[in-house]
């Protein structure tokens, strides 16, 4: 990047800088013509890479456009068999009044030529005659305006009363109704519209019997008929099993399993285990065998669970029956337990408790709190809404950021003149927030936690599968702790303990090397762990031995070009090409309104004891523990390339 700025790049092939983004270069460096000229000194094998990365993303967005029309079609043909089924009850019912016949043919010939004209503008947006194929009665009608024509007065407010009153009739849906306004942009709204208008007034609405045991059957049949017809996908690319607990209110507990492939996830079925008095090993493999029968084992690449312990030697024992399949641990998971682990030092935990003594002060009265956002620019300390898996890492960088406006707060002449500052937890605040070490400490805790969130930060969404980057996100983490950490090597065996065993897994390794972003930076024929994973892959996916003898062959073909080809100067491999945004953390730092009273995680920030200020912020009801999320994506979850990345 050239200044900082994502839409001005560099090339270091033959330096010239090229502005647009990211597509321009990759256009640049592939010999694109049309947008930027070619560049000279680019590689034939990165050239050929660029080409690759363009046709990919046009084939994305062509799959993206074909969905649509897949959904389109697929209401279109809903409502012509709910049209045909009307019609001929209609027919059955009419047949002794022949005049109700005749006009009920005469309105669906006008609706018909209607549809027929409305088709033809938007096709070519000419002219459209109607009437005989020539001669008198020919009438030809212009269907869009000359640029020099104007609309009559008449006709414009027409149409805007009518947009108005449309409106106005949909919004008091949304808002009475209380769903959310982005149903407005619902791809069933239109449809559903435009059938009310066919029907014309007078048509009675479903019952909610009705859409219960009527239509909802109908609905389950149809999405069964379209998850069948993505089994042709899931035998050439395979799938990846998703097994996500989750806990609620009165001790509930369900199991969720989902199914996701290259075209997207499906929830395949939902287990109640609430009243299963032990959940144990046996227990769980019996569940995901199931599932694996029911889906088909000849589809399946990995099924992906938390790092419970039932759990993961469930996932061993099923791989033992299941010879030809993985179990994996959920990534995100992983990176938990190790912030947890660090949070856990005697050290970094002191530092949390004082934090937490400033944030549960503060938050314990609401004059305190609006206070407070007077000195941090109208900003929340407490936002763990946005994830579940970094409150203490998300708290304290807050702390951190506004430490001048806190201590301007309690300093301030207006605080002081409070009942609150004479409070004796206020003047333990205050000391705190004076302390040299308490910041020093704060900050040093921040630099090994941050690296690690912005790993968490990746595998935890939902857009990007990651497989393929966890394997080098892990050890660049792991570097950045070193560069800032003097007592970095404590903070690695923490790190070990549970990457080792929990997520450094023969998957990882088989995605780090089929990534061709780090293909060329360096020589991965010497990174044996990396080879050895990748064999290991190969011999449990393919059974047949001559397509595995074939597969290794075309990795060591591959490897070898590689190093005859990697150039030393050229070193992809930086957290930059994993994140989309300048600031991978933006999002999870960034103000929510209501965050605080959004997500029960704030209750350890939280002091719930003081019941004598009236003013006092009591979140002790709502103590129901959410889901334990599960990340497929940061768990070996596919990419675009299939299900092993």
């Amino acid at each position: 990047m050239v200044e900082n700025n994502r839409n001005k790049s560099q090339c270091i092939f033959c330096g010239k800088i090229v502005s647009g983004g990211i597509t321009r270069l990759k256009e640049h460096l592939a010999h694109k013509k049309g947008q930027v000229s070619s560049c000279p000194s680019v590689s034939g094998e990165v050239r050929e890479l660029m080409m690759k990365h363009l046709k990919d993303y046009s084939k994305k967005q062509e799959d993206k456009r074909k969905r649509h029309e897949e959904l389109k079609e697929q209401i279109r043909a809903t409502q012509c068999d709910e049209e045909y089924e009307f019609a001929a009850f209609n027919n059955n019912n009419d047949d002794s009044d022949p005049e109700m016949t005749i006009a009920r043919q005469e309105s669906v010939r006008m609706q018909y030529e209607q549809e027929e004209r409305q088709r033809f503008q938007n096709r070519t947006g000419g002219r459209y005659h109607v009437g005989g194929s020539s001669g008198a009665g020919e009438i030809e009608v212009d269907l869009h305006r000359s640029k020099g024509q104007k609309q009559s007065k008449l006709s414009s407010r027409f149409l805007k009363e009518a947009k108005q009153k449309l409106g106005r009739a949909v919004s008091q849906f949304v808002l009475y109704t209380r769903l959310p306004s982005n149903t407005v942009n619902s791809p069933w709204l239109e449809p559903m519209l435009d059938v009310a208008r066919e029907v014309g007034k007078g048509t009675k609405l479903p019952s909610s019997n009705e859409v219960a045991d009527v239509y909802l059957p109908k609905e389950c049949e149809a999405i069964q008929k379209w998850i069948g017809s993505l089994k042709t996908t899931w035998e050439e690319r395979g799938v990846s099993i998703m097994c996500d607990g989750w806990s609620g209110p009165r001790r509930r507990h369900l199991v969720n399993f989902l199914v996701y492939s290259n075209r997207g996830t499906v929830f395949h079925k939902s287990i109640d285990a609430t009243n299963v008095l032990s959940r144990t090993v046996d227990y769980y493999f019996g569940l995901m065998d199931k599932v694996v029968e029911e889906i088909g084992e000849q589809y399946i690449v990995q099924i992906i669970t938390d790092n419970e312990v039932a759990m993961k030697a469930a996932g061993k024992k099923l791989m033992e029956k299941r010879p030809h399949l993985y179990w994996t641990a959920c990534a995100a998971h992983c990176i938990d337990l190790i912030l947890e682990d660090i949070g856990e030092k005697k050290n970094v935990k002191a530092v949390l408790e004082k934090a937490k003594k400033v944030t549960r002060f503060i938050y314990n009265y609401n004059w305190v709190v609006n206070y407070m956002k007077n000195y941090t620019d109208g900003r929340d300390l407490l936002r763990p809404v946005i994830t579940r898996f970094a409150t203490n890492f998300i708290t304290s960088e807050s702390l951190v950021r506004y430490k001048i406006g806190l201590k301007d707060m309690f300093n301030s002449t207006e605080w002081k003149a409070t009942r609150y500052a004479r409070m004796q937890r206020a003047k333990e605040v205050r000391d705190i927030l004076e302390s040299k070490d308490f910041w020093t400490k704060a900050a040093d805790i921040l630099k090994v936690q941050e690296p690690l969130v912005k790993v968490l930060r990746l595998v935890d969404g939902d857009r990007k599968p990651t497989t393929r980057f966890i394997y080098e996100a892990m050890d660049r983490a792991k570097m950045a702790i070193q560069n800032d950490c003097r007592y970095y090597a404590e903070y690695w065996r923490i790190i070990d303990r549970r990457w080792a065993i929990q997520l450094h897994t023969d998957l990882h390794a088989a995605g780090y090397f089929l990534n061709p972003i780090y293909k060329y930076g360096g020589n991965l024929s010497n990174h044996r762990e990396v080879m050895n994973g990748v064999r290991k892959v190969i011999m449990r996916l393919l059974p047949d031995l001559n397509e595995q003898v074939e597969a290794i062959n075309q990795i060591r073909h591959a490897t070898r070009r590689s190093d005859e080809e990697s150039d030393d100067h050229f070193n992809p491999i930086n957290l930059d090409y994993i994140f989309d945004e300048d600031d991978p953390l933006a999002k999870w730092l960034q103000e929510e309104e209501h965050a605080i009273l959004d997500d029960v995680d704030n209750s350890e920030w939280l002091d719930t004891g003081d019941t004598q200020n009236p003013q006092h912020v009591d979140l002790s009801e709502n103590s129901s523990s959410g889901g334990r999320g599960l990340s497929p994506f940061g768990s070996g979850s596919a990419d675009d390339d299939g299900p092993n990345g």
